[in-house]
Parts: C-alpha cells; sequence; structure tokens
C-alpha cells in the first residue's frame, strides 16, 4: 500500500514537471469602450426683438430695411440667429403667444382688429441683406409649433425674422410683450 502510495505521488511529481508551467498563468486583454453625449440643444442670438412704439393698424418686421424689398424692415435689422448647439442633425420648430400687457391682444391669421394683431416670421439659410421681397408667414393660432427647418447640422444656423401687424385700435396702450418659443428635436 505503501508502494503504490509512493508510485501515485511519483506519478504526480513527473506530470508536474512534464506540463509547462504557460498552462497554468492568466492571460489577459483589453476592450476599448468609446461614448459620445446624444444632445438636442439649441440657443437663440441675441433672444430679444424691439419692435418699438406702432402706430395702430400698421406693420413692422425685423429684417433689413430696404426702400424697394422691404418697406417695414428695421434699422438697424433684428434679425434672430437660430443655432444648432446639439451633438445631432435637428428639425427646428417655432411658435408665438397673444400678446400680453394689461389688456392682452389676441393673434389673428390674418386680419388685425380691436385688441388682435397678427404675427408672422420667415426663416432661412442665410441672413437677409436687402435684396428681394421677403415672404413672410403668418402663424394661424398662438401656442402652435410650425416647423421651419429641418436637418439641420451640428452648428448649423438658421436666420429668423418676425413681423408684426398691430391691432387697429386697442383698450390700453401699455408695452405688451410676444414670446416666441424656437424648439429643437431630434431629426429622424
Amino acid at each position: 500500500m505503501k508502494r503504490r502510495i509512493l508510485a501515485l505521488l511519483v506519478a504526480l511529481a513527473l506530470v508536474a514537471l512534464v506540463v509547462p508551467a504557460a498552462v497554468f498563468a492568466a492571460d489577459t486583454d483589453a476592450v476599448s469602450c468609446t461614448v459620445s453625449v446624444f444632445l438636442v440643444s439649441v440657443t437663440v442670438s441675441d433672444g430679444d426683438v424691439a419692435y418699438g412704439p406702432l402706430e395702430l393698424n400698421t406693420v413692422k418686421n425685423t429684417a433689413k430695411y430696404d426702400a424697394t424689398h422691404n418697406l417695414h424692415g428695421m434699422a438697424p435689422p433684428q434679425t434672430q440667429t437660430i443655432t444648432n448647439t446639439g451633438t445631432v442633425n435637428e428639425d427646428f420648430g417655432i411658435k408665438t403667444s397673444d400678446a400680453v400687457g394689461t389688456t392682452n391682444w389676441t393673434l389673428h391669421a390674418s386680419t388685425p382688429n380691436v385688441n388682435i394683431f397678427t404675427h408672422a416670421y420667415y426663416v432661412a439659410d442665410t441672413e437677409y441683406i436687402g435684396a428681394g421681397a421677403i415672404a413672410f408667414t403668418n402663424w394661424s393660432q398662438s401656442a402652435a409649433s410650425v416647423e421651419v427647418a429641418a436637418d439641420v447640422v451640428p452648428a448649423g444656423v438658421r436666420y429668423l425674422e418676425l413681423e408684426i401687424g398691430m391691432p387697429t385700435s386697442v383698450d390700453d396702450a401699455e408695452s405688451h410683450t410676444i414670446t416666441v418659443t424656437v424648439l429643437a428635436t431630434e431629426h429622424t
């Protein structure tokens, strides 16, 4: 019995000598992982339009004044620059509010009236420089978003012009505030 145990131990020792040590060593490798941020983001510069005091039943827009093509423009213009500050292609939408004041003015699609005004937009890939007429589009209702640009690349820019049509008469002549909201969504 002792001889069998001894023979078994000798056999195991010989196997340990024959099998290379590398079989028992650990081996490693690496997996390289990358990640980027998925970001939908937009900025509007300068973000402020001052139409100023306007007469009743008049029209004024933010684009450059041009005696031939844009008599209702401003000097200096107050064009708004919309920039895709996200990391994906985006679609831009815009919406307007009613004019908030002591007595609110209600937006109408086409006809100013008592405490009723119109508000319109124009969006282009290039800034208006006074050449050619501008085709503004009236908002049909307040708080309703309309798509104005599709598939804008990151750092891509669009130029926004706004136009107000003043009421024919008002119940108060105080300052009113209109909020235009620019929305960005991922382009699909």
